[in-house]
């Protein structure tokens, strides 16, 4: 059964799923997107007023899907608690982010489940993003749980205990894509949670300190600040944690003068890390996440359109929002005039 559910704008559902925070998602046809969320598959695309969306579990697609999965929907695009016009009115005090926003309007951020959302980081170390997409449906097989809608089947996230039990040769062994084999962090993870050392669901509740759920995340070996902050940002509600590898190192200290540069920035030291981390949340405050993806997507999005034709070129210069949502329209002229 597919179900309408009306969204406020600005929200562009395909950027949001394809710009790499999370690695679950498929493109399908005719604007669908399929994806697993918890325990089931689901198909949604979007429309002119929201989305709409069907569900599938192990017998297929369901038919009784309702209210309350709307409200899972709203809670996954983090429509329940980010209030986007005045996180957008914040962040446009800074001109270089405003110019982000008007460009990639409607990127969200998006409320991924702790434990996946953690593996699939650790799966993220020195690769690519199609290569992390690959390795997560691969160990998402470790579960045997399968779901569908339709002709399409794919399979659940195993949990840390199912993890733990295949056991670390098994892991060893899986056909994993990259340099860095994710085997071994994902044991000390699935040991961490299974003996209640790393409680994700605890750290998600709002009221840890960032610096807390960094320092519990590096417990693990193998997970250093990048992908601690990226599991904070995408799986933990911490929407100042501010990601940076030494690709958004370089882009942070093209962009802005005062940026910390780290001496080494394939290799930041901690104190590096620290700088970094208060100077995000001192230029763009408590929704330096927000900024942080927005700059991250612009800057991917611009490197990709200097290398391409000139004549395959959008002009992206001009600063004179497109948009007619009201208030959006309100926070362009204040900020972007």
């Amino acid at each position: 059964m597919t179900r309408q559910l009306p969204l406020p704008d600005p929200f562009d559902l395909a950027l949001t799923l394809t710009m790499g925070q999370a690695f679950r998602w498929r493109s399908l046809e005719d604007g669908w997107f399929s994806g697993v969320i918890g325990e089931n598959l689901v198909h949604i695309r979007q429309t002119d007023d929201g989305v709409e969306y069907r569900v599938g579990g192990a017998d297929g697609e369901l038919d009784d899907v309702g209210f309350d999965w709307d409200v899972q929907i709203c809670r996954y695009f983090r429509m329940d608690t980010d209030n986007i016009h005045g996180i957008y009115d914040d962040l446009c005090r800074d001109q270089k982010v405003a110019t982000m926003i008007w460009r990639y309007l409607g990127l969200r951020l998006l409320r991924q489940e702790p434990w996946e959302c953690l593996v699939s980081y650790i799966c993220s170390r020195a690769n690519s993003v199609e290569n992390i997409s690959e390795n997560v449906e691969t160990i998402a097989k470790l579960s045997g749980k399968a779901v569908g809608i339709g002709d399409e089947k794919r399979y659940l996230f195993p949990s840390a205990a199912e993890v733990l039990e295949s056991g670390g040769d098994a892991l060893s062994q899986l056909d994993m894509k990259g340099r860095r084999h994710p085997a071994p962090a994902m044991l000390s993870a699935a040991k961490r949670v299974v003996a209640g050392d790393l409680d994700l669901d605890e750290l998600k509740q709002y009221g840890h300190r960032y610096e807390t759920v960094i320092g519990e995340l590096r417990k693990i070996d193998g997970v250093g600040y990048k992908i601690a902050n990226c599991v904070a940002l995408f799986g933990l509600n911490r929407v100042e944690a501010f990601p940076c590898d030494r690709w958004v190192n370089r882009a942070m200290a093209d962009w802005y003068v005062d940026f910390p540069m780290p001496t080494r920035p394939e290799y930041p030291s901690a104190k590096e890390h620290q700088a970094i981390a208060d100077w995000s949340r001192q230029r763009f405050g408590p929704f330096a996440g927000y900024a942080g993806q927005y700059l991250f997507h612009g800057r991917r999005q611009e490197e990709a359109e200097a290398h391409s034709p000139f004549w395959e070129r959008e002009s992206k210069m001009a600063i004179v929002p497109h948009h007619d949502d009201p208030l959006w329209v309100t926070i362009a002229r204040k900020h972007l005039s």
